[in-house]
């Protein structure tokens, strides 16, 4: 899992759950579900029976696709060669999209004729499961012998559908990974700066964060030099400060209450009033993660994705919490899921297995950029990978223990949270306050939310 590069303060969070500028949400029409779990679950048992598989002994052949670069591709490469060897009668064909992700996989899937397995990003989830794309998995799963008592639930909840909201009901899709956010800082120039370093057990106060970030700023004839913060990853300052964006039952905005109004007022004035981070025209000519490695950059928020690049860097670096007041924030993830439409079922769910499973685990987390879905494999040294940096690597443990599936996975219409995205423009141009912005956003955004899944209001 790899949030797309280059975020900036203005852009819409929703866009970067993936790498290539993958789509995080977008809304679905609208309309009901073309299928329900009522009526597409069945039990293993029964799929396996229903004409759709091969004779036994027979070769099947199944398509599978996701994106990644190119160290991700071998390592896909490798397991898909290692299933078919304890699998000798399945074949897998490997469709690797490395760019435009989901626009492609859209185009496929309204030709109804998609490949039998599939990356699914948590993003996207919502509206695929709705419009019947997915097949549920939970009969497999419970008839398997994976241990998802041993896997992060904020992972398996956001794969979860039961017909009118997410997060509920039988699963779709297992997790591929989990991606919990922390804070990367640069070592050197805090040593060089005098600047203690940030605990990896404590998060640091709204305040303790403009402290810090203004001591690591430096400012020459009128123009910042070196910034102390990166772009702000603005959802999980409103969870850090209690904050939250819809109601428990999915069905109103509350991004306006005061907790979050306040966090995010926070989190534009660290630029527009504070200039410790720096604002969209200082991050047209280069972004986040490339003033981070050019030493222009103290601060900055990612995910483990960034682990195998960061460690080919010349200074020392490490990782702590997200400075959110408490421990909190938001996690990313890509799921494996099944072609609602598949004919080879049974051997769709196999892979689906092999991947999310302990084996496809290890082989991904062993390349650097992803925490195990297994909570057990992440507190060895697969993950946390003894002599090598990140130092505390532990804090993506403490992270995905904490952190929850970002706000664009809740609903299968995320139409509303692409609405709160774009509208926040103004707030962080300094135009406007972030209580006048929320509160004009609020009765547009309850409008979204009602009009694009219908299915929660019966």
């Amino acid at each position: 899992m790899r949030l797309g590069k280059g975020k900036s303060l203005f852009a819409v969070t929703a866009s970067l759950t993936l790498l290539a500028g993958l789509t995080a949400c977008g809304g679905n029409s609208g309309k009901e579900p073309a299928a329900s779990p009522n009526n597409t679950e069945k039990s293993a048992a029964e799929s396996g029976a229903s004409g759709s598989q091969a004779p036994a002994g027979e070769t099947v052949k199944i398509k599978f696709a996701g994106w990644g670069d190119p160290s991700e591709k071998e390592v896909f490469t490798k397991l898909l060669k290692g299933f078919e060897e304890k699998n000798p009668t399945i074949k897998v064909e490997y469709l690797h999209i490395p760019a435009d992700y989901v626009g492609k996989m859209n185009t496929i899937l309204a030709g109804g004729d998609a490949p039998d397995v599939f990356y699914v990003p948590d993003g996207d989830f919502g509206r695929w499961v709705s419009q019947g794309l997915l097949h549920p998995i939970q009969d497999f799963v419970d008839a398997s012998s994976l241990d998802t008592g041993d896997m992060w639930e904020s992972g398996l909840l956001r794969y979860r559908y039961d017909g009118a909201v997410n997060g509920q009901g039988p699963l779709y899709a297992l997790p591929k990974d989990i991606g919990p956010t922390v804070l990367y800082y640069n070592k050197d120039l805090f040593t060089k700066m005098n600047v203690p370093f940030p605990s990896a057990d404590t998060p640091m106060t709204f305040e303790q964060l403009l402290d810090t970030a203004k001591k690591l700023t430096i400012e020459e004839n009128g123009k910042v030099k070196q910034y102390g913060m990166g772009p702000i990853w603005w959802e999980g300052f409103v969870f850090g400060n209690g904050g939250a964006f819809l109601t428990d039952d999915r069905r109103e905005f509350v991004g306006n209450g005061e907790a979050a109004v306040s966090a995010l007022q926070f989190a534009a004035d660290l630029a527009n009033v504070h200039k410790v981070v720096p604002n969209a025209a200082a991050l047209k000519d280069m972004n986040d993660s490339q003033m981070f490695q050019t030493g222009r950059l103290a601060m900055m928020i990612t995910g483990r994705w960034m682990v195998p690049e960061f460690r080919k860097l010349g200074f020392d670096w490490d990782v702590a919490p997200l400075p959110v007041n408490k421990w909190a924030g938001w996690s990313g993830s890509v799921g494996i899921g099944i072609y609602g439409k598949t004919k080879h079922l049974e051997a769709a769910y196999k892979l689906v297995e092999y991947l999310g499973g302990p084996e496809g685990q290890k082989e991904q987390s062993l390349m650097g950029f992803a925490i195990p879905s297994f909570k057990s494999m992440a507190a060895t040294d697969v993950f946390l990978q003894p002599g090598q940096k990140p130092e505390h690597a532990e804090v993506f443990i403490k992270a995905a223990e904490n952190q929850v599936p970002g706000p664009w996975t809740n609903l299968p219409n995320a139409k509303w949270f692409d609405m709160l995205s774009q509208g926040l423009a103004p707030m962080w141009d300094g135009k406007k306050s972030a209580a006048d912005v929320l509160n004009e956003l609020k009765p547009k955004i309850d409008a979204a939310i009602k009009e694009g899944n219908p299915a929660l209001f019966k």
